[in-house]
């Protein structure tokens, strides 16, 4: 039996994108843009933890002693 505890599981990188596909030699079509607006809008910065919050008085009281 080991006392060491136990390990997470590594964490899963996502697939790199080659950076030539990335960049548009054309135009964009309208649909594009919408797509591409509504992916940053509601996509984009989905693992940002939560905005930091002052300790309230009964936390701060306890952590006082």
């Amino acid at each position: 039996m080991s006392l060491l505890p136990p390990q997470p599981p590594p964490v899963r990188r996502e697939v790199p994108i080659d950076p030539y596909t990335t960049i548009a030699l054309t135009p964009h079509t309208p649909e594009h843009l919408q797509r591409v607006w509504l992916w940053l809008l509601y996509g984009a910065n989905t693992g940002d933890p939560a905005a930091y919050r002052l300790p309230g008085y009964e936390q701060a009281k306890l952590s006082a002693r």
